[in-house]
């Protein structure tokens, strides 16, 4: 197996890992929100949705610098490795970052360390954009149209990323207030509303993390 065909290799295990336990995430939000069950089950159950969410988020964080590095041997990216080194040991220190947060989930260091992290999730759409905004009209940094697009589908889905972060947040606070008042009605219908607005930000990862698969694989027939 020569470099290029192990880094496209860990490129598609990212993906799979990515997109299969976000699916994992989904449904076992569900279970959260079923009232027949007990509250020590759905605790447990979002305990368990809280440790396989990490996974996605470690994958979307590794997809970037191995795509770079696709992207540099094969000549369509910028051609730099002490660019591509720094590439790689600032998302390396974001997923530390993501790691510390899980540790420190429900602390005021945990929820300050969260907002800078969605903070870096903003600039990092901002500068995948403008990136390939510059790359449509001057072929630089990345040097194809379709590596351009299937960027542009990457960037979609850390928006929908944001979308359910930022939707997700009255589930966390009702079941805060579920674990100290018991079951009622507003606090249920307040975990499936909050559930329901975040349905289309999930679809819209699959379908655009589907997209920028297909591109990728696709490419040298489509284009």
């Amino acid at each position: 197996m020569d470099w290029y065909s192990f880094w496209l290799l860990i490129h598609l295990l990212t993906f799979v890992y990515w997109v299969g336990a976000d699916l994992g995430v989904f449904y076992s939000a569900r279970l959260i929100v079923n009232p027949n069950y007990s509250f020590e089950t759905r605790l447990q159950i979002l305990k368990m949705l809280g440790w396989v969410d990490m996974i996605p988020r470690y994958m979307l964080l590794l997809t970037f610098p191995v795509g770079l590095t696709l992207s540099y041997l094969t000549n369509l990216g910028p051609q730099s490795i002490e660019l591509l080194l720094i590439i790689f040991i600032i998302f390396i220190l974001w997923i530390l970052l993501v790691l510390k947060i899980h540790k420190e989930e429900g602390s005021l260091l945990g929820t300050k360390l969260a907002k800078i992290d969605l903070y870096l999730r903003f600039i990092f759409i901002i500068l995948l954009l403008l990136s390939c905004m510059c790359s449509f009209i001057m072929k630089y940094p990345f040097k194809s149209d379709w590596l351009v697009l299937k960027i542009v589908f990457f960037s979609f889905t850390i928006i929908c990323g944001v979308g359910i972060r930022i939707t997700f947040k009255p589930f966390m606070e009702a079941f805060m207030e579920l674990s100290k008042n018991g079951s009622t009605n507003n606090v249920e219908d307040k975990m499936k509303r909050s559930l329901n607005h975040a349905v289309p930000f999930v679809i819209g990862i699959w379908v655009f993390a589907g997209l920028a698969a297909f591109i990728g694989l696709s490419h040298e027939r489509l284009f």
